[in-house]
């Protein structure tokens, strides 16, 4: 069973140099199908981002606590 360092990498796309935006965008839009529903996902999953992005920034919420919400929405 991988540890919960490993899936914050594999599936919440944790790593070093990578926008908090970014990452929830690319958590959130990942393994779905190219259609019309998609452009709303996409816009959904970035103004999700910003609003994260956002909060981290401000201090309102931890790393810790940022982590344990992207995990999960994927497990």
């Amino acid at each position: 069973m991988p540890t919960k360092e490993e899936m914050l990498a594999i599936q919440t796309h944790k790593e070093d140099g990578l926008d908090v935006g970014r990452r929830v965008f690319y958590t959130l839009t990942e393994d779905r199908n190219n259609s019309r529903e998609m452009l709303q996902v996409q816009r959904n999953s970035k103004a999700i981002a910003m609003l994260f992005k956002t909060l981290l920034e401000a201090g309102t919420l931890t790393e810790d606590q940022f982590d344990e919400i992207l995990l999960e929405v994927v497990t």
